[in-house]
């Protein structure tokens, strides 16, 4: 199941409904419900559900985040729902959700090293202390954390998150995705840009990579495909 929207959203005049992909060609097949209201990004539909539509113009990168949130928001709903979940869907809740984890670990470093930087008054955007107040950490942790990051200590996945921005030539490791000495898993997978303009394709730190194309979801399951199934058997 998905939502579609238009085109040309102009606030009463946005159109959605969720409808039925068809398995093969993954077009919209049949039109399952239409929504009782729209209240700005909100949308609640007949069913007692409701969705809450994300902007944004970042590319592959941006939706892959999207996309593992809708699995956090999943497994959310079935834990406080006391539902029994599948071993494959709480395999794929326990995956997302860890890549999420550590996505976002990525984001606020960098946050925090973008806050550290001199902003349009000569000065840092925000003060060790005021970072340790948003943060709930002491300065003194806060400050030590942003040393060991110019020190060579970027967080995992920063090489995906600033890839192809100004921000990944920033610092001691140039933007270069830190390896650990023991990886936690031999087979650890990503989305990234392909060297063909305008296409994405999974990676894995192994050294496999998928074949070139343009459709995210496509490239995801190519992932979890090989994490699955490395020796394709």
């Amino acid at each position: 199941m998905t939502t579609t929207y238009s085109s040309s959203y102009k606030g009463t005049q946005w159109k959605i409904a969720q409808v039925a992909l068809d398995p093969e060609t993954m077009t919209p097949e049949t039109n399952l419900m239409e929504p009782t209201e729209i209240a700005g990004p909100t949308v609640y539909w007949p069913d007692g559900t409701s969705s809450y539509v994300l902007h944004f113009k970042g590319g592959h990168i941006s939706w892959t985040v999207a996309d593992e949130a809708d699995t956090a928001l999943r497994a959310l709903e079935a834990i406080r729902g006391g539902e029994e979940i599948s071993k494959g869907a709480l395999q794929a809740y326990l995956r997302d959700v860890r890549r999420l984890e550590t996505r976002m670990t990525a984001l606020k470093e960098e946050l925090l090293l973008f806050a550290r930087e001199t902003g349009t008054n000569g000065k840092a955007r925000l003060t060790f202390r005021e970072l340790g107040d948003e943060l709930r950490q002491h300065h003194s942790t806060v400050g030590e954390r942003h040393q060991r990051i110019l020190d060579g200590d970027n967080a995992e996945w920063r090489h995906w998150l600033t890839q192809h921005t100004a921000r990944a030539a920033l610092y001691s490791n140039g933007g270069g995705l830190p390896r650990p000495s023991e990886p936690e898993c031999e087979h650890e997978t990503g989305v990234f840009d392909s060297e063909e303009p305008g296409k994405i394709e999974a990676r894995c730190r192994c050294g496999w990579s998928g074949p070139a194309g343009t459709n995210t979801v496509t490239a995801s399951r190519q992932a979890n495909a090989h994490e699955r199934n490395p020796l394709g058997k």
